[in-house]
């Protein structure tokens, strides 16, 4: 937590996409504006009507940065959010310590919990609603039930990455009644309960792109949305897709000599997705240490990174094996179907935005960063498979090694973004 503050203080409060832009106008027109209004304006505007609260609309930067207050204030709450689920989760110190470190030392989780942009708010209600699922699966009350239901339509109000949620969050609260012995009609009554209120709090981006323009889901990537904003950004970067090695190219090489964007690790989804995940592969904001000599430190860290990775990949196939052998046995525990919607709600945004990515076929669309309102399933596997590796104490210290190494290159990735911004390595 005190990582965000530090970061706060110096970090721009603009990312690439203009939020503040669409908050001024609400605070001006006393309106929300359609989807094509701006390129941003296809999302849903609970975020932006909210940080109405922080903003003086002078534009002045006590302004900015009392607006970007709003979004440090969820991101400190969206780590607080993921520590209690791996609380919940893990009962080795050591798992829950280096799984807590992932949260709060990530560089690119950080940036974009600080920004203002949505992205902050998305993520801590994603994280929320992991919480409360697995609360919720414990004590199936009415209370948790309702509250279950408010934060998945809070979500659908803040960002399109909860309609990949929703299905499994409607799925869940079956699940849930079922194994609480609640009879078929008290079920359906339940699902009815969830599915409703969660729509009405988060159907109005969508209800109202269908009276605007006679469909419910838009992108910034929609030629309605380029051609209104008369901004064809897209179109530079379409072309992502160049046959089979969009899919196999897994060579993490090409990032080591070209840490930041470019043509050699564009067309890979893989590396799109890698590169996203553990460096600020894409230019942001004041950040401009990706930009500079010191642009060798993402090259460590993406050599680094190869270990929580093969880890995370090893937490995915321990869950898959405690599953095959639940359903053999014939019992599933409570815990481990709560570790399941963890993990397939990762699955699942990260499935919307590969289909996003593949649909449009833009570059750009395959960032990590996208999925980090699940982080939390993500956090599980790579728990899982530190759970995996404490079998063989050797191998566990070496890893547990390597990981320290990694969180301090992320400290030291912010150190030199501050030392920058403050001039002391002069013009590099």
């Amino acid at each position: 937590m005190a990582l965000r503050l530090f970061v706060f203080l110096f970090q721009d409060p603009y990312n690439n996409d203009n939020h503040i832009q669409i908050i001024d106008w609400i605070r001006t027109q006393g309106s929300i504006p359609p989807a094509a209004q701006f390129s941003q304006a296809y999302h849903p505007p609970l975020y932006h009507l909210l940080a109405q609260l922080f903003y003086l609309g002078d534009g002045s930067f006590l302004s900015l940065k009392l607006l970007q207050l709003f979004s440090l204030l969820t991101s400190l709450l969206t780590f607080v959010a993921l520590y209690r689920l791996i609380d919940r989760f893990f009962q080795s110190e050591r798992i829950r310590l280096f799984s807590a470190l992932f949260v709060a030392l990530l560089p690119q989780f950080i940036m974009f919990g600080n920004y203002v942009s949505m992205d902050s708010l998305a993520n801590f209600l994603g994280a929320l609603l992991l919480w409360l699922a697995v609360l919720y699966m414990e004590k199936p009350t009415l209370a948790r039930k309702i509250g279950l239901a408010v934060v998945l339509g809070l979500g659908l109000s803040t960002k399109g990455t909860f309609l990949a949620l929703a299905p499994l969050v409607w799925l869940w609260v079956v699940i849930v009644e079922r194994r609480a012995g609640r009879g078929v009609k008290t079920v359906l009554t339940s699902l009815l309960l969830v599915v409703a209120l969660s729509a009405a709090l988060g159907s109005y981006k969508y209800v109202d792109n269908w009276r605007l323009y006679g469909k419910p889901f838009i992108h910034n990537t929609d030629p309605l949305v380029q051609k209104a904003t008369g901004w064809p950004w897209a179109r530079p970067q379409m072309h992502t897709y160049v046959g089979w090695p969009s899919l196999l190219d897994w060579n993490v090489g090409k990032l080591v000599l070209h840490p930041t964007l470019g043509e050699t690790t564009r067309h890979s989804y893989f590396l799109l997705l890698y590169g996203t995940f553990w460096y600020q592969y894409i230019p942001e904001s004041n950040l401009t240490g990706n930009l500079t000599k010191f642009r060798a430190l993402g090259s460590l860290i993406y050599i680094f990174a190869l270990l929580p990775t093969l880890v995370l990949i090893l937490g995915g196939l321990a869950l898959a094996a405690k599953i095959r052998a639940a359903v053999r046995s014939r019992k599933i525990e409570s815990g481990l179907l709560a570790q399941i919607f963890s993990g397939l709600a990762f699955l699942g945004v990260l499935g919307l935005v590969v289909f996003i990515g593949v649909r449009t076929d833009v570059w750009s669309c395959f960032q990590s960063r996208l999925t980090f309102p699940a982080l939390g399933g993500l956090i599980v596997l790579f728990a899982f498979g530190l759970e995996v590796l404490e079998r063989r104490p050797t191998l566990a210290r070496a890893a547990y090694f390597l990981l320290t190494i990694l969180w301090g290159c992320f400290i030291l990735y912010f150190l030199i973004e501050f030392f920058l911004g403050l001039g002391v390595f002069g013009r590099v």
